[in-house]
């Protein structure tokens, strides 16, 4: 899994897409969005869709996988750390328990549920259909920053020079579970930080999708 903070159009358009033709249509998206939310939350969501990719990392086959797992379990004293990282979460009838419910009760809700997060500090996250379609849960770049910030707190109590440390650990998937969760953890951090100060979206998508130029 790939995370990279910078402009939806680049991300949409991949690598041989028209990125100009695609923004025009990730804009009126935008445009869109804010009349549909509140105002508070549409108001603040603004970002220059004419900018270069700010940053990108490479979480690892299952760095993000285990980076969310890790959340939940930081919510859920009664549950057991896993040693390894499973193939997949949906399997665990907690976790569905908690995802139809959009981790509503999690202190983690935006890092759990979603997987694309735009400028803004609004605490509540939206399902809607992406520019390409695809229905999808949206949260807050700023509310990810927070929640990754109290997640490092509450299990790790890492510095930023551990953290860095971190981006080169193995992440295979199937690999030990907290290896595989710093490396996420340290990869999202980096890109959230990133997208934070350049008021950015951030997009966590797979890796088998060449990188946007």
């Amino acid at each position: 899994m790939i995370a990279q903070a910078g402009p939806l159009s680049r991300h949409f358009a991949g690598p041989r897409g028209d990125v100009q033709r695609v923004r025009i249509g990730v804009e009126a998206w935008r445009d869109d969005l804010r009349s549909a939310l509140a105002q508070k939350v549409g108001a603040q969501l603004h970002w220059d869709e004419g900018a270069d990719l700010a940053a990108s990392a490479d979480l690892g086959d299952s760095g993000f996988l285990a980076l969310r797992l890790l959340a939940f379990h930081a919510d859920q004293s009664h549950l057991e750390w896993p040693d390894t990282v499973p193939p997949l979460l949906e399997l665990d009838p907690e976790w569905r328990a908690a995802a139809d419910a959009k981790f509503a009760k999690s202190r983690y809700g935006h890092l759990l549920a979603c997987q694309m997060w735009l400028p803004g500090d609004f605490p509540v996250t939206f399902r809607v259909p992406l520019p390409d379609g695809e229905m999808a849960e949206v949260g807050s770049v700023n509310v990810l920053a927070d929640q990754l910030k109290w997640l490092n707190q509450r299990t790790f109590q890492a510095d930023a020079d551990e953290v860095d440390s971190w981006l080169g650990l193995p992440a295979p998937a199937g690999g030990e579970f907290f290896a595989a969760a710093r490396r996420g953890f340290a990869g999202l951090a980096a890109v959230v930080e990133a997208a934070v100060h350049q008021r950015l979206p951030v997009v966590v998508r797979h890796a088998d999708r060449p990188d946007p130029t």
